[in-house]
């Protein structure tokens, strides 16, 4: 499907640029410099829930911050594509255990909207999907490899292998309560953006 291969450029070209006035989530700082301090039993269905994100694009001349909402929940076995027909590899959601979507953060996130938003996101092949590896030699979270993918070949549960293409890894360094952060860059041989971000808590 051509929009599994989308870069997360389109969301952002749609997203506002941070206003001088913007509200108070949005204007605490976002540091560039956050180094992995996951915890090796770090539980990633903790990070089920609904987020504010600060996007920063350091990609171009100028430093660029846009606004998005960020959705994710917990996968499931029982999850069916309701395109393809077709269901979770054996023991994805070890590997897999969230996806969501990303949207432009405007106008007011009603329970009815966030409801239609989840009812139109295929699970077994969703824009967004945490990749949470487990080491095979250790049995723990390989905590430099935690990534949400965002648009790329990866973005599947069918047990289906994806080089290249295209994409954007939001690589998760630092988590806890209130939110989590990282960098994001190119997830595949195209080029694309690269920067950082901080993912705020709204609701669990």
């Amino acid at each position: 499907m051509l929009w599994r291969m989308k870069s997360l450029l389109d969301i952002c070209l749609l997203a506002a640029l941070l206003p001088s006035g913007t509200n108070q989530l949005y204007a605490q700082a976002c540091d560039s410099t956050a180094k992995s301090t996951i915890a090796p039993d770090w539980d990633p269905l903790t990070m089920t829930g609904e987020y504010r994100v600060q996007w920063i694009s350091t990609s171009g001349q100028h430093r660029e911050s846009a606004r998005l909402r960020l959705f994710l929940w917990k996968a499931s076995m029982r999850d069916s594509s309701p395109n393809e027909h077709k269901r979770p590899a054996v023991g994805d959601t070890v590997t897999h255990p969230l996806y969501g979507v990303m949207v432009r953060d405007s106008g007011n996130f009603t329970p009815a909207r966030i409801e239609l938003l989840h009812s139109g996101v295929d699970p077994i092949y969703p824009p967004v999907l945490l990749d949470a590896p487990i080491s095979k030699t250790t049995g723990q979270r390989m905590r430099n490899w935690i990534a949400l993918l965002l648009h790329t070949v990866g973005n599947r549960r069918d047990d289906v292998m994806g080089e290249d293409g295209g994409g954007t890894g939001m690589i998760v360094k630092q988590i806890d309560a209130d939110g989590f952060k990282g960098t994001f860059e190119p997830w595949g041989i195209v080029v694309g953006d690269k920067g950082y971000y901080c993912a705020r808590r709204v609701r669990n």
